[in-house]
């Protein structure tokens, strides 16, 4: 039907990527549970949200949480 999965998709807006939390933990290789407890606990800046509310990462969104994740998160720590 056209349909892409929904863990395939992105959105492009004026050339720029915009990932869903899903797709951006998995770029940033942790758990869509722990990215989103990063920014509940303001672990890691928030980022935008489009207009129905939803999180949406960029590329220097995920980035800059790359960087969280490399210097603090190890397996088991909490």
């Amino acid at each position: 039907y056209g349909y892409e999965p929904l863990h395939e998709r992105l959105v492009m807006t004026k050339q720029r990527r915009l990932y869903r939390l899903n797709d951006a933990a998995r770029l940033v290789g942790v758990a869509p549970i722990t990215l989103k407890r990063w920014l509940l606990q303001r672990k890691v800046r928030e980022v935008r949200r489009d207009r129905n509310g939803w999180r949406v990462f960029d590329d220097d969104d995920i980035a800059r949480i790359q960087a969280y994740a490399s210097s603090s998160h190890k397996p088991g720590r909490q």
